[in-house]
């Protein structure tokens, strides 16, 4: 149901759901609730990170200065990942240390960009047992399972009760072919995940992970395990800007699979069918025709 008191400036922003530029109409007066994927702490900032927050300050201080909206931002910082374990192993540190160092370089950067540091930073070791109770609740709704200790999402079951999993797979509209969607998953899984003969799907993806020999580790009813990748940003925005959030915003590398399976967590969660109203997603930097990316 839209307020009765809705606050209209007339701005339109391309909103990446529908492949559409749209009236930008927040779900309560002129306060906007924002969150903004933030970084993998596993080494440093390249100038493409720069680009993508810089892109959405200068975005987000448009909204407030000039069109006078009240802007609420939430941004994760992924603390526990493949990435961060396989590059601290190399290096010889404990994991958690190898984030800090990284966590706190990223913030240099920001600072001396002069981007506004959110109202809220969530990292995901500070946020398990929202974690836990974000992968339980969508068990308890029939949309995940759990197989030899892991707890992987049933897309073909979230899907027969009439819901749209690729609402962000880019072979829907830009030209991709379907076969990419195997490919894109797998990246997004990790390089230390498990193989397909846990999953009922080959699409399915991990929820949460059972950890492997020297990986970190969480008590969890499925046994010691850690978060996958996608749940975290569900989890954390959902906790703290609640149910109904009006702009999710990252990199164009991050639509597919991890906003695309953050939706699908989320509207698993809450069983409905709109989570966040306008998806933003910046562009590649290319520098001498070399691609600047990855989280």
């Amino acid at each position: 149901m839209e307020s009765a008191s809705k606050f209209r400036t007339g701005l339109r922003l391309l909103n990446s759901l529908t492949k559409k530029k749209e009236e930008f109409i927040p779900l309560s007066g002129n306060k906007v609730l924002w969150y903004m994927c933030g970084p993998t702490v596993y080494d440093a900032a390249h100038m493409g990170h720069a680009k993508n927050y810089v892109t959405f300050d200068i975005a987000r201080r448009i909204l407030q200065d000039f069109f006078g909206y009240n802007v609420k931002m939430a941004m994760n910082v992924t603390d526990i990942d493949d990435k961060i374990i396989i590059r601290s192993r190399e290096k010889g540190q404990d994991f958690s240390e190898w984030a800090r160092k990284w966590e706190a370089d990223f913030f240099d950067d920001m600072k001396n960009l002069n981007c506004i540091v959110p109202e809220y930073v969530t990292r995901v070791s500070e946020y398990m047992d929202e974690v836990l109770d974000f992968v339980q609740q969508i068990m308890d709704h029939g949309y995940a399972y759990e197989s030899n200790g892991s707890v992987y999402f049933d897309i073909d079951k979230f899907s027969k009760d009439g819901y749209d999993y690729t609402k962000l797979f880019p072979g829907k509209t830009e030209g991709e072919e379907a076969e990419d969607m195997e490919k894109l998953l797998k990246e997004g899984e990790g390089a230390l995940a498990s193989g397909d003969g846990e999953k009922k799907g080959k699409f399915d993806f991990a929820l949460w992970k059972k950890s492997k020999e020297g990986e970190p580790k969480w008590n969890s009813p499925w046994g010691e395990g850690r978060p996958g990748w996608h749940i975290e940003c569900s989890a954390m925005a959902t906790k703290v800007l609640g149910p109904d959030i009006d702009i999710h915003s990252g990199g164009v590398d991050l639509k597919f699979p991890h906003h695309n399976n953050e939706i699908a967590q989320a509207e698993a969660y809450l069983k409905k069918h709109t989570w966040v109203r306008y998806w933003l997603h910046s562009g590649h930097l290319h520098i001498n025709k070399q691609k600047m990316s990855k989280s």
